[in-house]
């Protein structure tokens, strides 16, 4: 008679996708996973699949966090362009408390490259996340906040992409307030 899991599916999925997220794709073992998961390989492959698998199921639900945030961030009930600066700032502002990339971007430059799986991921994943600030981006338009008249799906990619940007420079500089001023210029530049 098989054995009844005795584990919390979503707390070891959060404590792989953490090691992931530290260490990284390709640079984390088996030994790691074992070690981290406190389950024997047999139960990882079980319950989980193989380190591929386990890696996608941790992206999923890294993007699932992402999408709550800038979810939430909707909820506030003030003004669109007061929102999306918020929530510009917010991802930013997380990303320096956490001390570490966000995991989207970490795994764009990581893996997406040479794994189509990966990749298609990603791309839903960004494409629900863009679509969230594009919507902000589209109202803020509406109500004159933003002068630009240019496709909010662009602005919301800009926004996006510089998020990278605004990470790579922290890691390099370690520096909050350059990180700032940057965040204040990309806001400044939405707004024309």
């Amino acid at each position: 008679m098989p054995r009844n899991k005795e584990f919390d599916y979503s707390q070891k999925l959060q404590k792989v996708r953490d090691l992931f997220w530290k260490k990284g794709y390709h640079t984390t073992s088996l030994r790691d996973i074992v070690n981290t998961m406190q389950l024997n390989k047999s139960s990882i492959y079980d319950s989980f699949g193989n380190k591929h698998t386990l890696f996608i199921e941790s992206l999923k639900d890294y993007s699932d966090l992402k999408e709550q945030q800038y979810r939430k961030a909707l909820k506030n009930g003030t003004s669109p362009i007061i929102i999306l600066e918020k929530t510009i700032r917010d991802v930013v502002e997380q990303a320096i408390i956490d001390k570490k990339t966000c995991l989207i971007v970490k795994t764009i430059f990581e893996v997406a490259e040479t794994d189509k799986e990966v990749q298609m991921l990603l791309v839903k994943i960004t494409s629900t996340l863009q679509s969230i600030l594009a919507d902000l981006v589209k109202s803020s338009q509406e109500e004159g906040a933003i002068k630009m008249t240019t496709d909010p799906k662009i602005v919301a990619r800009f926004i996006f992409s510089g998020f990278s940007s605004l990470w790579s420079h922290y890691i390099i500089s370690e520096n909050k307030k350059e990180v700032n001023e940057m965040v204040d210029l990309l806001i400044e530049m939405i707004k024309k």
